[in-house]
């Protein structure tokens, strides 16, 4: 009975999270309507899918609203300094890509431009989620986020892959689109927090541990 007990809380733990992240995406997607707040609502994303959903502490809609407004303004600045530079990137590779058509030289400058549109989207998923776990200027969070995504291509390419991967899923079953955000968010945390560790001191690994057992009991 014990063993069936854990087994159904288990249970219960999965749908309340699977839950969660659907109401995490369906916040993103509103709070993201302006496209200048994007950067805002995903750093509170990943700051409450860390914090509410993988260490169970606090309640996920109160913590996206309180991390969506701490955050607002470093995050907006970030997301429009970002933006900038995606925006040439997505129009390089946009051209690019008609010259390729047209077989001539430069048309393999198409494959330059998608590799670094690809590394300014890999930089994203570093930058709002350095913004919800650090404390940060500005330039600090634009340098350091975009220093630990160079330094791990690897993984930088796997959440690129990853993403590009659910997008597809989302192109032929759009009922998905609302767990996207949400979704991919976790799998983001996941192995961004892999990275992060690397980068932390023994001290506040241990500080954050302690909370979390704290927190738990």
């Amino acid at each position: 009975m014990a063993g069936r007990f854990k087994y159904d809380n288990k249970v219960f733990e999965v749908i309340n999270a699977i839950v969660d992240l659907l109401v995490l995406g369906f916040f993103w997607i509103i709070t993201s309507i302006p496209v200048f707040t994007m950067g805002a609502s995903t750093t509170a994303l990943y700051y409450t899918v860390n914090k509410s959903i993988r260490n169970k502490k606090g309640y996920a809609y109160r913590e996206y609203w309180k991390a969506f407004k701490r955050n607002f303004k470093q995050a907006t600045l970030c997301f429009l300094m970002w933006f900038v530079v995606a925006i040439f990137l997505v129009g390089d590779v946009i051209i690019t890509k008609q010259v390729l058509r047209q077989d001539t030289q430069l048309g393999a400058s198409y494959y330059f431009f998608l590799v670094l549109a690809g590394a300014a989207l890999a930089w994203e998923f570093y930058l709002f989620s350095y913004i919800a776990r650090f404390e940060c200027t500005v330039m600090e969070a634009m340098k350091k986020s975009l220093f630990m995504m160079l330094a791990n291509l690897g993984w930088s390419a796997a959440l690129v892959a990853i993403f590009m991967a659910c997008l597809f899923l989302c192109r032929d079953m759009m009922s998905l689109f609302i767990l996207l955000p949400g979704g991919f968010c976790a799998i983001k945390n996941y192995i961004l927090e892999k990275v992060f560790k690397k980068y932390r001191t023994p001290e506040d690994i241990a500080r954050e541990l302690e909370m979390n057992r704290t927190f738990s009991r």
